[in-house]
């Protein structure tokens, strides 16, 4: 166990972050990678029909909106450029009423998957992906 955990320190990690509500009644979700003290954060923000897609160097734990992650799972160094591709290609729908900084992120984990970046037989990852079911919608 303990050299398990050593190995997944090594890498990189992937989180969905959840923050207050920007604008209206739904969390702002983004997506987060940590390299160690980097720290990469992918997110539209806005509401329809003007969402802008932005890229943080940041840590999310210190914006004061900041409410908690979800460990989504490990990635390899050389998926870091990768992760940053998929989210920089996934479509910003200002056209969809519906559509948002949730969809966004889910769009991007369907993408990783599906370039095999996140196997979606990796018990952490389907935990996340049920957790992320259970939060998706408005605070309610």
């Amino acid at each position: 166990m303990f050299l398990d955990q050593m190995a997944t320190m090594k890498y990189p990690k992937l989180y969905v972050v959840f923050e207050s509500p920007r604008y209206g009644n739904y969390y702002h979700w983004a997506l987060q990678i940590e390299n160690g003290e980097e720290s990469i954060v992918f997110e539209v923000e806005g509401e329809h029909p003007q969402f802008v897609r932005k890229v943080l160097e940041i840590k999310a734990e210190e914006s004061g909106s900041f409410l908690g992650k979800e460990y989504v799972g490990v990635i390899s160094k050389p998926d870091i450029q990768r992760v940053k591709d998929v989210a920089s290609t996934i479509h910003v729908d200002n056209e969809t009423v519906e559509w948002d900084c949730q969809d966004y992120v889910l769009e991007i984990l369907d993408k990783l998957e599906e370039d095999y970046i996140l196997d979606e037989n990796d018990g952490d990852y389907r935990d996340a992906r049920a957790i992320l079911k259970d939060k998706r919608g408005s605070m309610a």
